[in-house]
C-alpha cells in the first residue's frame, strides 16, 4: 500500500465572521499535534482525558458555530491535490466527521 503525502499552500482564508480559537489556544493544540506525530510527546491516560475534556466542551455547538464554511479549503485541496489512488483514505482529527462525505467522494 502506498501513501500520498502532499502539503499545499493555503489559498482560502477563513470564512468571514467565523469564530476562531484564540491564537494561543490554537498554537498550543498545533504544537501538541506536531509533537505527538513526531514522537516527541507520548499519549498517556492523563493527556487523553485532558484532550477529551476539551473536545467535549466544544462538541455541542461545533458543527453549527465552528465548522461552517471550512469545506472550501478541503474542496480546493481535493481539486488541486489529485489524482488520488484507488483505496481507502484515513481521516485524522475529523471531529464530528462533517467533511467525511467530501473525502469519500475523492477516494
Amino acid at each position: 500500500m502506498s501513501a500520498v503525502t502532499a502539503t499545499l499552500p493555503r489559498i482560502w482564508p477563513s470564512p468571514g465572521g467565523k469564530p476562531l480559537p484564540p491564537t494561543g489556544t490554537a498554537e498550543v493544540f498545533r504544537a501538541f499535534a506536531r509533537d505527538l506525530a513526531a514522537g516527541r510527546r507520548s499519549w498517556d491516560a492523563g493527556t487523553a482525558r485532558f484532550i477529551a475534556g476539551q473536545f467535549d466542551e466544544l462538541a455541542a455547538e461545533w458543527d453549527t458555530s465552528r465548522a461552517t464554511g471550512r469545506d472550501d479549503p478541503l474542496r480546493d485541496a481535493l481539486d488541486r491535490g489529485g489524482p488520488f489512488p484507488d483505496g481507502s483514505c484515513l481521516e485524522l482529527g475529523s471531529g464530528t466527521g462533517l467533511f467525511t462525505p467530501l473525502l469519500d467522494s475523492a477516494f
